[in-house]
């Protein structure tokens, strides 16, 4: 009921969902409102796609000792004008959790990540109100619960009030970024190529239509012989060679992947890609396929992720992307509502296992048993979980309530913590917790 009334606000209301990618290197922000059909980017420059944002903070003291903490290009300059310190690989930091001396003062990692989320966030105020923004969700390249536990804890003292916060890997983007699209697009596979300073990771999606929902699938594979050195002091016939090397390499990669598969359309992310090297590659990538490039795929695919978490869209019940970081089945229960018996669900299939968090009370009527109902999306048959709550006594007058929590600490199963909450003063807990584990393998 709770969770219909948040949503109903936040379309009648027009939020705001924002999509935070948040690297070592750089970072990007897009956002988008309920009724708004493609996200946007900020740009770092009116006019042009300069989208990248240097995860970058600079230290700068100004009048009376005062500091100032600048982010992004501001504080690149600012350190390269000799008028402060720069400090960089902030997620490395915090994860490292180690002070860091910036100058002559000793400051934690965690706090300056938090300045640095802190202030790019800020960057949206020029286009949105913060009280409107229902929603941020951050993706990274790695998805490590120690980081995301720190953004969390960060994000309690930036976050406006009421706002939802969400995780989402690159992956998780890519797909929602592409059923976002015209379905044209892709009716069959679609690949990404992300090009970054550590070589091009490929990304290809395809889909097993006879599932229900329809199941999608992204595998990866990282390219490091693809880097691209620095060419700023290579003469032209060295520059020339090597954009000769790297083009034979990527049209090389390109056959292997898309021999006796059907490709819809190619991505290229990253600004690496240029016509100036890649001329073989995009006439081969270009051969019945649709090539799209640019940069800021996985912010926006980020904006559509929390839009479909606030807002679930018809895609979200006919399609549902699977990894080995998510949930493979359907669980939930059947409970009475007057005379009627009615399934209750409680976590879906597609659901990433940090994102497992539920917390709800249900009233026992007939037994001490609950029985939870396991439904794989894969067309396997349906089966009942039982579990029994031992020396809990049910009275069978609507007196028993009990609370659960589903909760994952790993990929590999899910926890289900039940609590006795008795009823009032008539009937006080009994402090009995039960806890019970389903291994995924069983639910798969």
């Amino acid at each position: 009921m709770f969770i219909d009334k948040a949503i109903d606000e936040f379309s009648k209301r027009n939020k705001v969902v924002v999509g935070f990618e948040l690297g070592n290197d750089h970072s990007q922000i897009s956002y988008c409102r309920a009724d708004q059909s493609m996200p946007d980017t900020i740009s770092m420059v009116m006019g042009e796609e300069q989208y990248n944002i240097p995860t970058m903070l600079c230290r700068k003291v100004g009048q009376e000792g005062h500091t100032n903490w600048l982010i992004g290009r501001d504080a690149v300059k600012t350190a390269q004008d000799g008028q402060g310190i720069l400090v960089d690989r902030l997620l490395d930091l915090a994860l490292n959790g180690a002070g860091v001396r910036v100058g002559e003062e000793e400051y934690d990692p965690m706090t300056l990540l938090e300045t640095y989320i802190r202030k790019t966030l800020s960057l949206i105020s020029a286009y949105v109100r913060q009280d409107d923004i229902g929603a941020i969700a951050f993706t990274m390249d790695e998805m490590r619960p120690e980081l995301m536990q720190i953004i969390r804890e960060a994000m309690e003292n930036i976050r406006p009030k009421k706002t939802q916060i969400y995780f989402l890997s690159h992956e998780d983007c890519f797909f929602q970024y592409i059923i976002h699209q015209p379905e044209e697009m892709w009716v069959h596979q679609v690949l990404l190529y992300d090009y970054t300073k550590d070589g091009i990771k490929s990304y290809m999606m395809h889909l097993n239509r006879k599932t229900n929902p329809v199941a999608c699938f992204i595998e990866t594979a990282q390219f490091e012989k693809m880097r691209m050195p620095d060419t700023a002091n290579m003469n032209d016939d060295k520059r020339a060679k090597l954009y000769r090397q790297l083009d034979v390499e990527l049209v090389d990669i390109s056959r292997h992947q898309c021999e006796d598969k059907m490709v819809t359309s190619v991505f290229l992310l990253g600004d690496h890609f240029s016509k100036e090297w890649c001329r073989e590659s995009l006439k081969y990538l270009c051969r019945g396929r649709r090539v799209f490039q640019g940069n800021n795929l996985f912010s926006k695919g980020a904006c559509y992720g929390a839009r479909e978490r606030m807002l679930p869209s018809t895609l979200s019940s006919s399609y549902v992307y699977l990894s080995d970081d998510k949930l493979r089945a359907n669980i939930g229960m059947k409970c009475d509502k007057g005379q009627e018996e009615i399934y209750f669900p409680i976590l879906n299939a597609g659901t990433n296992w940090y994102d497992v968090d539920r917390e709800f009370d249900v009233m026992l009527v007939k037994n001490n048993t609950i029985s939870l109902t396991i439904s794989p999306i894969d067309g396997s048959k349906t089966r009942v979980a039982n579990i029994s709550l031992e020396g809990l006594n049910v009275r069978g007058n609507k007196t028993n309530r009990i609370g659960l929590k589903f909760f994952m600490s790993d990929p590999q199963a899910v926890w289900i913590e039940i609590k006795d909450k008795g009823f009032g003063e008539i009937f006080p807990s009994s402090g009995k917790i039960w806890k019970e584990c389903l291994p995924l393998e069983a639910i798969s």
